[in-house]
């Protein structure tokens, strides 16, 4: 049941559309005109406004803009003549759900409310997940509340009250930097500097005068002595990511740091002592690298001190929610995610884990005119992917087969409530008509001299 104030200065109107409603379930209000419009809407909260465009006392130009104002959750829908319509499509970009045009079947105005009921279930659903990551959060941008994440979140929160290096281990796009950030942001050491360092974007010399600073004249170019990543830590933490990539020479050098704490400046001679926390993180296993020889035993074992696996995102896919509504709210505060998409990407396999998940809202966001993202707005390479996948499951309509038909049934409902008008249905599906010309030929709807 919605709680829906119409405005209709037509009697007739007015009472048929009151009585229909209501009929329907929903408590319904009915005021003449744009300044009862306004006054209704400033001392009360309404799910819905249902307004004439043209109206004695404010227009409805002017209703949504005062809801828009005094509570932005309330939806509006638009009623006009036709000779009013290019006014309403302005009213949409104004923030209107949508609108209908005079006379029109009882059924296009059911089908935006149960429409606009979904979008309040949805908004529902997600003030919960909102909840959630507020409660689940270890540290900024550290998502999950599967058991899985749980338990490493405990392990984090131990780890961090210790002085003792610490190991991360994860496949690529899993967020071990992340966790590298939670223990150093809950470690005593956290008013103390923090140094990152990438040991796979920094060549064998460059890596050496960066991790230990340089004196003057050292090597060509040195004009000045140059202070290393290690001092710059002093008393606080470093980041070692992808130490897997570190050569053999410079694995020694650093079990030195490790084991006596201390360094030497690259053309100096002075021994730097240095109290730092070593935070390493690989995306493969040290331990299969010793047994091939191209990671050194006594390394492993110093770093190896207390050890963190990150999960794969494959084995935390009750996650997926959260995530994805998260990263969605950090680039749109309005758009959501609909039910269906949200199941779609849990069955997705995702071997770039929680960073290709994030490439694909970013990628969905973008190029998404809609309130709700939904099944339509997948990227193509996922419904290709994920349909050859499914191929393989007994004969049953792939993913693919099923997100082409459930395309087809909102075309056709959409097609039907615009009596084929191809800008009205592109405009109320929230893609350009272009778009819905492509899709409309690859369904078979029309031709191409069409």
């Amino acid at each position: 049941m919605l709680k829906l104030l119409l405005v209709e200065d037509e009697r007739i109107n007015r009472i048929t559309l009151k009585k229909l409603l209501e009929h329907a379930g929903h408590a319904v209000t009915a005021v003449e005109d744009g300044t009862a419009g306004l006054e209704a809407v400033q001392n009360e909260t309404w799910d819905v406004v249902l307004t004439d465009y043209r109206l004695p006392g404010a227009d409805g130009i002017e209703i949504l803009e005062e809801v828009k104002r005094v509570s932005p959750d309330t939806q509006v829908l638009i009623m006009t003549a036709f000779a009013t319509v290019e006014n309403a499509l302005s009213a949409l970009k104004k923030g209107a759900f949508d609108y209908l045009t005079k006379p029109f079947d009882p059924d296009e105005l059911f089908h935006l409310l149960a429409r606009i009921m979904a979008v309040k279930a949805l908004s529902s659903e997600n003030e919960l997940l909102r909840a959630s990551l507020a409660e689940l959060k270890v540290s900024p941008d550290l998502i999950g509340q599967s058991d899985i994440m749980r338990d490493l979140f405990d392990k984090v929160k131990i780890v961090a009250e210790s002085e003792h290096t610490v190991l991360i281990q994860g496949a690529s796009g899993t967020g071990k930097e992340k966790i590298a950030n939670a223990v150093q942001s809950l470690s005593q050491r956290r008013e103390h500097p923090y140094v990152k360092i990438n040991c796979s974007a920094l060549s064998e010399t460059l890596f050496e005068t960066e991790m230990f600073g340089h004196e003057k004249g050292a090597f060509t170019g040195a004009v000045k002595r140059s202070i290393g990543r290690f001092e710059r830590a002093k008393g606080g933490t470093i980041l070692l990511d992808d130490i897997d990539d570190l050569s053999l020479r410079l694995q020694t050098k650093l079990l030195r740091v490790i084991q006596e704490g201390e360094i030497e400046r690259v053309g100096g001679t002075e021994v730097i002592r240095v109290d730092v926390r070593i935070i390493a993180a690989t995306k493969v296993d040290l331990k299969s690298l010793v047994e091939n020889k191209s990671f050194r035993e006594d390394l492993y074992y110093r770093l190896n001190v207390i050890k963190l696996i990150v999960p794969t995102l494959n084995e935390r896919k009750s996650d997926i929610p959260l995530l994805a509504h998260f990263f969605l709210s950090k680039l749109s505060a309005d758009k959501q995610l609909s039910p269906d998409l949200i199941k779609y990407l849990i069955d997705l396999d995702w071997p770039g884990n929680v960073r290709e998940l994030e490439h694909v809202i970013m990628q969905m966001s973008v190029f998404s005119r809609k309130l709700v993202i939904d099944l339509e707005d997948i990227p193509d390479s996922y419904l290709s992917v994920q349909g050859d996948y499914d191929s393989q499951d007994n004969g049953k309509a792939s993913l693919t087969q099923k997100v082409n038909e459930y395309e087809l049934q909102i075309i056709n409902e959409t097609m039907d409530q615009y009596q084929g008008n191809q800008q009205k249905v592109a405009d109320s599906l929230g893609i350009p008509r272009t778009t819905l010309r492509s899709k409309l030929l690859k369904h078979g709807l029309i031709d191409l001299k069409d």
